[in-house]
């Protein structure tokens, strides 16, 4: 069915408005629209009139660029093309091009070898009875909410974009497990890789231990839920996951109740954060930021090049491995009163100490770290779900650092550095420093997280607090993971490219540092410790 002239006119007067983008790529039409610009009514609209809006925009425009949603008869793909007018049995609600987190996320994954490598997998031990209707409505409602974790990839030439997709109910299969084979569930489970371009990356599944208890007794393993959440790197960060596991324990709440849920309405969506993003990246100011920055620290920043076990070979994915260790709670203050004293944060004195130790095994006059900011700088993306962090390069320059107080002095200098310029993605950072850090360069990734994990509250449960289910896959030589735990310690996990070292020496190396902070503590302003006064031995 067509329409009259007025009524095309009438739709084109309204996309618009809403900032709606339409291109012809041979028989399709294809939009680019602003998060919750189009609703169901609107995009049965545009269907219907199709064949008008083609016929008008091929008579005033020239052909489009190609705006093509996943695979094609032209690309060598197959299957519906689900994005655009007409196409498919999923509907397509908005598209815009990735943010640079997202994009990233996705070539990591589709290059590698071991995908599973992005995926965040989360475990929840519930204990009580589990209304599992009202968790699989809560499960369909934070993706109502969140229009991140129904979003889709689909290659555009050679540019990333990201498409969501209208909200489908959550399946939440019910697994039973024997007893002692729930880890290996949970992580073969979660290490199944996501694929992007098809569907949305986030999941759910419940764990059921089997019953131990003999047939007529009483069995309390019955109240017993493993809850697994898988979630893609390119939807979701550390902030993120504080508000949607915060989120999904209200809708559950609702979903029991029958009562409208009690959170606030979201200012913004993600796809206007990726369109935010692209606009403040053309400022003149942020370029001249980023230049003042790198001529700087170019002509002391090199990659780092740490002593391997195995030469490097040429592979960019690698299985990986972990070394886990605790920092005792009388450490970690030590640290908090050692920053209140030099008016820091405790990132700033980890990271100075952990600079160091990378400088004596390395030998470098500035040591690159790339760590995490949050990117959360406009405060209508607070209670929005997505990967906003970025992980910026931190160049600490440590020759001629006379104390470690000197030391933490020139780390604070390079962390406001880092926040000056924190929505700047690493590949922009990078390209402004030139040829050695062009594509991957080696990298020591440190992350120090303020949140402990996301405790997860339903009506009738128990609160659980959240369980990283470690996956297979090293995204770079080293990743520092430094997180609160409820003691008033933390818990140090280092994930480590397998094929480069051996388990020994990666747990060598943290031994070493959690000898050598608490010596330069104890002693801030005496001179840092050379060659083997450091405690470790020859």
């Amino acid at each position: 069915m067509t329409g009259t002239g007025s009524e095309v006119d009438e739709l084109l007067r309204l996309l618009r408005s809403r900032d709606v983008r339409l291109a012809v790529r041979g028989s399709r039409l294809d939009y680019d629209a602003p998060a919750e610009a189009l609703d169901a009514g609107l995009i049965a609209t545009m269907r219907r009139l199709k064949p008008d809006l083609v016929d008008r925009l091929r008579a005033t425009d020239p052909p489009g660029p190609d705006l093509g949603n996943g695979p094609g008869p032209d690309d060598g793909g197959s299957g519906p093309t689900d994005g655009s007018i007409g196409g498919g049995d999923v509907q397509v609600l908005a598209t815009a091009p990735a943010s640079f987190g997202q994009a990233r996320q996705y070539r990591m994954t589709v290059d590698s070898e071991t995908p599973q490598m992005l995926t965040v997998a989360l475990r929840f031990a519930l204990r009580g009875p589990l209304d599992r209707p009202a968790l699989e409505r809560a499960l369909t409602d934070l993706t109502v909410r969140h229009a991140v974790l129904r979003t889709r990839y689909a290659m555009r030439g050679a540019e990333v974009w990201q498409e969501v997709l209208a909200a489908r109910p959550v399946p939440v299969p019910v697994r039973s497990v024997a007893p002692g084979q729930l880890d290996d569930a949970a992580r073969e489970w979660a290490g199944v890789p996501f694929a992007l371009r098809a569907e949305p990356g986030f999941r759910a599944v419940l764990f059921r231990p089997e019953p131990t208890a003999p047939v007529g007794g009483t069995d309390r393993d019955w109240d017993r839920h493993e809850l697994v959440l898988a979630l893609h790197h390119g939807i979701v960060d550390g902030w993120s996951a504080q508000v949607l596991i915060r989120d999904l324990g209200e809708l559950y709440r609702a979903a029991v109740t029958g009562q409208p849920a009690d959170l606030p309405p979201l200012a913004a969506g993600f796809v206007d954060f990726s369109r935010w993003e692209r606009g403040y990246l053309a400022l003149e100011s942020t370029r001249r930021t980023v230049r003042a920055w790198a001529d700087e620290v170019r002509g002391e920043a090199a990659p780092l090049r740490l002593p391997t076990d195995r030469p490097r070979g040429a592979a960019t994915t690698d299985a990986g491995g972990h070394v886990s260790a605790v920092v005792t709670p009388e450490l970690v203050s030590a640290v908090a009163a050692h920053a209140v004293r030099r008016d820091v944060t405790p990132f700033v004195v980890l990271a100075a100490a952990f600079a160091w130790l990378l400088h004596r095994l390395t030998g470098v006059s500035s040591v690159p770290l790339t760590v995490p900011v949050a990117n959360r700088s406009d405060p209508r993306f607070d209670e929005v779900v997505g990967v906003f962090a970025h992980a910026p390069w931190l160049v600490v320059p440590v020759r001629g650092a006379e104390s470690f107080d000197a030391l933490v002095g020139r780390t604070a200098r390079a962390t406001w550095q880092v926040l000056a310029r924190q929505s700047v993605p690493l590949a922009v950072q990078s390209e402004a420093l030139g040829n050695a850090f062009a594509g991957s360069p080696n990298r020591v990734y440190l992350s120090v997280l303020d949140l402990a994990e996301p405790i997860l509250h339903l009506v009738g449960i128990d609160p659980v607090p959240a369980q990283d289910v470690l996956l297979a896959g090293a995204r770079a030589d080293l990743t520092w993971h430094v997180r609160p735990t409820p003691d008033g310690g933390m818990s140090l996990v280092v994930e480590y490219a397998a094929t480069l070292f051996d388990p020994g020496t990666v747990s060598g190396w943290v031994d070493r540092y959690l000898r050598l902070l608490p010596r330069l503590l104890a002693a801030p302003n005496a001179p840092l410790p050379r060659h083997h006064d450091e405690g470790e031995p020859a």
